[in-house]
């Protein structure tokens, strides 16, 4: 159940038809966020002459405004998603209000949306001969409550990032070939947890998925066992997906328990230096 509500969602819209950020939001943000590195006493910026985390940091913030300005909704969730984990940390804010004006749109069936999830040999970064299916990091989520406060009540009133970037590496796989989805969290190459089970997509833009199986890894150790057949869980009472956006790049999605989820594509350089799947 844990890897079925950390993962939910996905439905998929055009980037042409993604909805603008209001510009003087983005200036706004991007001018606290600027404020707040203050000057040290000797006129430099706290912490950027030594080059560490706050120096880092700080040159994110006051970056942040010019690298996502002129984005629209889409494009700023991509920018943030395909960042490194210092940008990304400064612009959490922005990811979730991106988030919210995409959950608001009516959004067209995705192109090819089974061959954008589930084929390596299609798309971009197509790999010829690979069966392996394609692979998806979890970057960000937000909930059902945070997003019906934020349409119901306004921005402001979710306080914080209004979501948060998953603690640790969590990656997806669907598989064409094999029609099964693998969901898995991995800390440090030695330690993974693996549901997986089958799955299909229905009317263009739903996926419907159910795990069979848990496999384990504990270092050396190995293991793992088929789970009991839910027969509550048939048709359209199984977990799914609904996907506001897919491409070679990002997923976006909306589960079954109403919150959103942002994933990135990795590739097998990715796979093998975070010791996922592998």
């Amino acid at each position: 159940m844990y890897q079925q509500r950390a993962c939910s969602g996905l439905l998929s819209s055009t980037a042409g038809s993604a909805p603008t950020l209001a510009g003087s939001r983005r200036r706004e943000r991007g001018a606290r966020l600027g404020g707040a590195v203050a000057p040290s006493a000797n006129g430099a910026r706290g912490g950027a002459r030594g080059g560490g985390r706050g120096g880092v940091a700080a040159r994110a913030a006051s970056d942040r405004s010019v690298v996502l300005e002129g984005l629209d909704a889409i494009g700023v969730v991509k920018k943030i998603a395909s960042s490194g984990r210092v940008f990304q940390s400064v612009n959490g804010r922005e990811l979730f209000e991106s988030l919210v004006e995409i959950n608001k749109i009516k959004a067209n069936k995705p192109e090819e949306l089974m061959r954008t999830l589930a084929d390596a040999t299609y798309g971009p970064s197509k790999v010829e001969g690979d069966e392996e299916g394609n692979f998806w990091k979890l970057v960000f989520t937000v909930s059902k409550a945070n997003l019906i406060k934020a349409n119901s009540e306004g921005l402001n009133e979710v306080k914080g990032n209004g979501g948060s970037y998953f603690p640790v590496t969590a990656v997806q796989n669907w598989c064409m070939q094999s029609m099964r989805i693998q969901n898995g969290i991995f800390i440090l190459g030695l330690v993974s947890m693996v549901f997986s089970g089958d799955f299909e997509i229905a009317y263009d833009r739903i996926l419907y998925f159910d795990f069979d199986r848990l496999d384990l890894k504990l270092g050396p150790l190995a293991f793992g066992f088929d789970l009991p057949a839910n027969e509550t869980r048939v048709g359209k009472k199984r977990p799914f997906f609904v996907f506001l956006y897919a491409d070679d790049e990002v997923c976006i999605a909306r589960g079954r328990g109403g919150g959103i989820a942002v994933w990135k594509k990795v590739d097998r350089q990715y796979r093998e230096d975070e010791g996922v799947y592998v």
